[in-house]
């Protein structure tokens, strides 16, 4: 029975130690992939490409596009609105007057004639003013149309420059919580070898506590700067409406 309680210890404690290292290792593999793509800003136009897709605003500029572009359609199409085809028969009996003496001499010939005819024709039935102003009317419509152009390229444009901005932030606290985890490191190894100076009585406890002082500073600091990143991080999720992992491993 004590073996096999031995054996199953052994066997969590090493089901634990590798789960444990499998996620160091996947964190350390993210966290140099993600360096890597800050680096080469390969994750920038992903960014982009996606918060625009993603954005309510340029999807509702895209809708007022089309809506200026089916308008402008109708505004060509609307003269044949007013055509219509129009057609008659007639069918009778016509006579034709003849001088011609050489059968009756003294009277004139008559001859009379059976014919039928077909005619096809188009009309158009507009006011004057409406066909006065058509011209009018399509250059209307082709301003709206390019109000609505310029409408959608200024959404992308605001889309990038805000994708923009949140990156950099996102990319410099990046780096300077890189920077801050370096000086907690060097603070706590400091302040390990003040601990073992003060207990072996070479220094006093005012410069013991100066070492003290700077390590707890320098985790204030790095708590801040994990504290800020998280916060950009999902911001950029946020805005751009996916996940900054996912990226990062496509471009891999």
């Amino acid at each position: 029975m004590f073996l096999k309680k031995g054996y199953l210890h052994t066997v969590v404690f090493s089901f634990l130690f590798l789960f444990f290292h499998t996620l160091q290792a996947q964190s350390v593999t993210m966290d140099s992939l993600l360096k890597r793509v800050l680096a080469t800003d390969e994750l920038l136009p992903m960014l982009i490409d996606s918060a625009i897709k993603y954005s309510p605003e340029y999807r509702r500029a895209t809708n007022s596009e089309s809506i200026e572009k089916a308008n402008y359609q109708i505004s060509k199409n609307v003269i044949f609105d007013a055509l219509s085809l129009q057609s008659s028969y007639n069918y009778g009996t016509n006579f034709f007057s003849s001088n011609n003496t050489s059968l009756t001499p003294g009277f004139a010939n008559l001859t009379k004639a059976q014919n039928g005819n077909y005619t096809v024709g188009i009309g158009l039935q507009l006011p004057i003013s409406q066909i006065i102003n058509r011209k009018n009317i399509l250059k209307l419509g082709q301003s709206r149309l390019n109000m609505a152009n310029a409408e959608q390229e200024m959404v992308v444009l605001n889309i990038k420059q805000q994708v923009i901005q949140l990156y950099l932030d996102f990319k410099l606290i990046h780096k300077l919580m890189a920077i801050s985890s370096k000086n907690k490191e060097a603070a706590q190894i400091n302040n390990l070898m003040a601990e073992k100076d003060f207990l072996n009585g070479q220094i006093n406890v005012e410069q013991a506590s100066v070492v003290l002082g700077v390590y707890n500073k320098s985790v204030v600091e790095y708590e801040t700067y994990v504290n800020k990143f998280q916060n950009s991080y999902l911001q950029l999720e946020a805005f751009t409406g996916t996940t900054i992992s996912s990226l990062v491993i496509q471009s891999k």
